[in-house]
């Protein structure tokens, strides 16, 4: 299997259009700090985790087309199939506790992984809370980014820092809320070049020291709220409405397949990133393939099979900017 962080062709064509979709989801996304993100060592990211695959999705966002490599739990590679396609998506597997004292072990790979990965200049996100959750304040860390950029640093020639994200959602569940993105003051992480007698015990207090200096910073970032959501105007919901039953339309396949997923879903916290995958990459391709039966059928034109997959990735938007809650 090629490395998690080599040049995809096929992930640099779709990239652009994930990250387009994204920012369809949200009535505003805002990006506060990007310039606190250095430029001049190697990155992890540190984001808090509370939506699921949307808060990978925000990470993304803010990267402008470039690529990053995530961490997220293992049990969900167990499906060789399913552990290809998140290969591609470059995503890695990292055990937790929960998973038992054993699987700790296979870690390892993982972390020899994300070193690869910053040694070639891409950034590394890790949710280091371990778990995603959407109550309010922050979990514990764990340890692994502490880990990681701790070996980093004995490997890696140039700076290592960790980049403290703060997600702050003014909705979880529904689709056109606002999203805010706040990066903080990067972490550099300090080194022990040169200390090969080093003590487990002093790498311990290290590893204590960097995650209590990072969830402090990170604790900073999600206290936040806007002080007013952004509402759309009367003037685009009036332009809105003719469009709406079309719209519904183009989203009945998806609406279906939504319906049946969240009735199975005992996690709400999936529904939004769900959601998403279904009207921006399941639906698309099912419009496109109604399309074509109905053109080799004669029924439509050759030119609206192109067109209506199109047009459907712009429906959710307009379906639910109409019906969501202001």
């Amino acid at each position: 299997m090629r490395p998690v962080y080599a040049k995809d062709a096929l992930y640099d064509l779709l990239l652009p259009y994930v990250n387009w979709s994204f920012r369809r989801v949200f009535r505003s996304l805002e990006f506060q700090g990007l310039e606190d993100i250095p430029d001049d060592g190697a990155i992890i990211f540190s984001p808090n985790h509370v939506n699921t695959l949307l808060d990978a999705l925000a990470v993304l966002a803010m990267m402008d087309n470039k690529p990053v490599v995530f961490a997220a739990r293992a049990d969900i590679f167990r499906k060789p199939a399913v552990a290809k396609i998140l290969n591609f998506l470059r995503i890695v597997p990292i055990n937790r506790i929960r998973d038992g004292v054993d699987a700790l072990a296979g870690n390892e790979q993982t972390f020899r992984t994300a070193i690869a990965t910053l040694k070639e200049d891409i950034p590394f996100c890790i949710f280091p809370e371990g778990r995603h959750s959407q109550d309010p304040g922050l979990l514990p860390l764990r340890k692994g980014i502490a880990r990681i950029a701790m070996q980093a640093v004995d490997e890696i020639d140039r700076p290592v820092y960790i980049v403290p994200i703060g997600l702050v959602y003014e909705d979880y569940v529904n689709f056109r809320t606002d999203l805010t993105i706040n990066v903080g003051e990067a972490v550099l992480v300090a080194g022990e070049k040169g200390q090969p007698d080093q003590t487990e015990p002093a790498r311990q207090r290290r590893a204590r020291k960097l995650l209590d200096s990072l969830a402090f910073k990170m604790r900073a970032l999600i206290d936040t709220r806007r002080d007013k959501p952004v509402r759309d105007s009367l003037m685009l919901k009036i332009l809105r409405i003719p469009l709406v039953p079309f719209a519904a339309l183009l989203l009945l396949p998806a609406f279906g397949i939504i319906k049946y997923l969240s009735k199975k879903m005992k996690d709400k916290a999936f529904l939004n990133s769900v959601r998403y995958g279904i009207c921006y990459l399941v639906n698309p391709v099912i419009i496109f393939l109604l399309g074509l039966i109905l053109g080799l059928c004669g029924l439509i034109p050759w030119w609206l099979i192109l067109v209506l997959p199109v047009l459907s990735a712009f429906a959710p938007e307009i379906w639910y900017g109409a019906t969501s809650k202001d």
